[in-house]
Order: C-alpha cells, then structure tokens, then sequence
C-alpha cells in the first residue's frame, strides 16, 4: 500500500527526495526494503542498516540450512558454533578432523572432544537433522533448528548480543514471514543472498543519489525534513518499544518519556502529509496501535496526518 501510494504520487508530479519512510529498528526495515528493492523506484538506504539476513540470529539459522545443502560450508560452519556453545577455535579442529577423517567439515562435528558427554551426544545427533532440513519447506526448516537443535534455548540465553531494541526472537518470526514466500531450502537462500547483496549495491549507489526515496530509522532521520513521510509499525512494542514498556511496568517511566519524544520526532520530519502505518498484528497477535497515537492529533492541529 506504501509503495503503490508513492508510486501513484510520483507519477502525478512529486519527486522521490521528497519521500522518507522511517521505522523504529533495523529489524522492521526487511519488508519494506525486499518491495523496494523489487520496484522500480529509487531509495537510498540508511549506511548503517545491515542486511536483515546478516544480522546474528538470522545469520546463524540460516547457515544450518545452508549446511544442510553443502556440508563444507565452512562459513556456515563458523556461523553455528555459538549456538552449539562451541568457541571459535574448534574450526581449527573440526578443519583437521575432516581431513583425518575424509569427512565433511558437517561430519567432523562428531569428532570434537568438548569433555562433556552431553554435549558430545548432542553433536552426533545433529548431524542427520542438518542433512534432513534441505528436503523441507523453509519454515518447516526453521522450526526444527529452533526445537529440536536448541537454537530457542540459545535465543533465550545469549539474546541478540545483548542489544535490548533488536530481539534475536523478533528476528527469527521475521525470517519466517519471509520464509512463507518459497517453497525449498534452496530457493529461500538463493533469495536471502540476492537480497544481501541488493543491500550493498544499493548501499554503494545510493550515495550518489540525489533524488531518492529515503529509508530509514528514526534516530538517523534527526534533523532531516520530507514533504511526505511514512512511519512503519506504530504498534505497541515496536513503538514504544517492549523494552521501555517493562520499564515502566517496573515503575521507571524515562524510557516510555524518550520513546514519546522519539516518535514526535518522526512526525515533525514531515513538511506536508504524514502517514502513520498501524499493521493489524505483530508476532502472530492482534497489534495495539501505539499509545502515543490519541494525543498525536491534539498536538498537531495543522498536521495532514493519516492512519
């Protein structure tokens, strides 16, 4: 609907420059960045938005289904010690075992010595699950890595390197969103690759852009002004984020404070119309529109504002 929106206003005269969609986490940004990057419409992208598919969870499950296609993906295989609370210098091990062993780099995994039984066990059971994900859809892929190999406990305990606005859980249910779209293993990471590598030439590109359609987060929007801005995911939970919301379930209210302040400062990038996008349901749930929306019109009397 915002793409078309803006693709219908382009057409009737505006410029792209005058276009910024702005969202609160990197993590909201996959959607909108995978039908811009489809379209024939010009954006430029943040410089410090990452790939969706680079970020550490994501990055991590996906190699365990890269690994179940090529079993000598050695990235891949560094990619997955952390969740199998493996240090990184056991590559150099499983390295020297898969040649001493004529065995994949996936194989050797169950020659690693850990010192503890358990974890060893684990390992061996592993590897036939690992092989068994490329014949499944990808979002049947997914769960068993999340059940059956542990990476929810390892969600759970490690977070998304301790960054408290971008949850390794959220991440994961936006994989499977985008899971749904295909049918094989093969094909989801053959688009999860275009799509990285779409983020760095745009990246590249988009410096030189001078009319563009502007994608980025809120806090990197500071200072800037559009004729017409988009704001994405005003939900609670994404904004206010959870993260301020227990915080003030706990009975300090600054982050709630900071997180109000943040989304007036989305709304006063726009010059002339803004859109506010209120989706329906968030993390498989019915959504509640964000709390700070019922006083947002008293604010702005002179605001064309949309919901």
């Amino acid at each position: 609907m915002i793409l078309t929106d803006i693709k219908e206003q382009i057409e009737q005269g505006e410029r792209p420059r005058d276009f910024a969609i702005l969202f609160r986490t990197n993590a909201a940004s996959r959607a909108v960045f995978e039908r811009l990057a489809n379209s024939s419409l010009p954006f430029r992208l943040d410089q410090d938005i990452e790939s969706f598919y680079e970020r550490f969870m994501v990055k991590g499950m996906l190699s365990f289904l890269r690994l179940s296609m090529n079993p000598d993906d050695s990235e891949a295989i560094k990619n997955i010690l952390p969740s199998l609370f493996l240090k990184q210098s056991v590559f150099r091990d499983l390295q020297a075992n898969s040649i001493l062993n004529d065995c994949s780099m996936l194989e050797a995994l169950t020659h690693v010595k850990t010192g503890f039984a358990f974890q060893e066990q684990k390992l061996k059971r592993l590897i036939p699950i690992v092989r068994s994900l490329a014949s499944l859809s990808p979002v049947a892929a997914i769960d068993i890595v999340e059940k059956d190999l542990g990476y929810q406990d390892f969600i759970k305990k490690r977070g998304n390197e301790g960054n408290q606005l971008e949850k390794g859980s959220d991440d994961i249910r936006d994989l499977k969103v985008a899971a749904r779209s295909f049918k094989t293993v093969g094909e989801f990471i053959e688009h999860a690759d275009h799509m990285t590598a779409m983020n760095a030439e745009i990246k590249r590109s988009s410096r030189n852009l001078t009319d563009s359609i502007t994608l980025s987060t809120i806090h990197r929007a500071k200072g800037l002004e559009y004729g017409n801005v988009y704001i994405i995911g005003t939900v609670d939970g994404s904004i206010p984020h959870d993260y301020a919301l227990d915080a003030s379930r706990n009975g300090d209210l600054l982050p709630l404070e900071e997180e109000r302040r943040l989304l007036y400062v989305a709304v006063t990038r726009a010059e002339k119309n803004l859109f506010i996008s209120v989706p329906q349901r968030r993390r498989g749930r019915k959504a509640n529109p964000s709390r700070f929306l019922s006083n947002l019109k008293r604010r702005m009397p002179n605001q064309d504002l949309s919901l």
